[in-house]
């Protein structure tokens, strides 16, 4: 019997696991948008350098984006690398530590690419741009959880009662 509900609920964990980073992924791009807003008004209106811009920013944001615009920041003045190298070496750290996907990620990285070559109008025109792209992937994400996390959901449980009819 004790198997029976070990099988259960294993299985049960793991499609609410499923849904569950559904949900994390849509809640994450919530946060990079909100994250580069702060970082727009920190360069394009207050006109702060872009390693003073990025350790504001950092200090507001939840654990992974903070790590990722420490992580850019510290790489720029410790270790005297470029934006853009120290970018992508940070964004690979975030890709590893959230839910984020390769839409999301690319259009961060073409981002960086931008960041800090150009005028201010030209900046801005970076901004609006990435915050069309999150918002493509937001839509996107919101929609692919409305449509897969009960899916998950009861996959997970019907799996496992599956399982154990099989063995026993």
């Amino acid at each position: 019997m004790s198997g029976v509900l070990l099988i259960l609920a294993a299985g049960s964990a793991m499609g609410f696991y499923k849904a569950y980073e559904l949900k994390r992924r849509t809640r994450e791009i919530i946060m990079l948008q909100n994250a580069f807003r702060f970082l727009e008004t920190e360069i394009y209106h207050t006109r702060s350098p872009v390693p003073l811009a990025l350790e504001t920013v950092a200090c507001g944001q939840p654990k992974a984006i903070c790590s990722f615009f420490y992580k850019v920041c510290y790489a720029m003045e410790s270790e005297c690398m470029p934006l853009y190298q120290a970018w992508e070496t940070a964004l690979e750290q975030l890709k590893a530590s959230s839910s984020l996907r390769e839409d999301e990620l690319n259009a961060v990285c073409s981002f960086g690419r931008s960041l800090g070559v150009g005028d201010a109008a030209e900046q801005l025109k970076y901004f609006q741009l990435l915050q069309h792209r999150l918002q493509h992937a937001l839509e996107q994400a919101e929609n692919n959880y409305t449509q897969k996390a009960r899916i998950w959901q009861y996959m997970g449980i019907c799996i496992s009662m599956a399982t154990v009819l099989l063995l026993y």
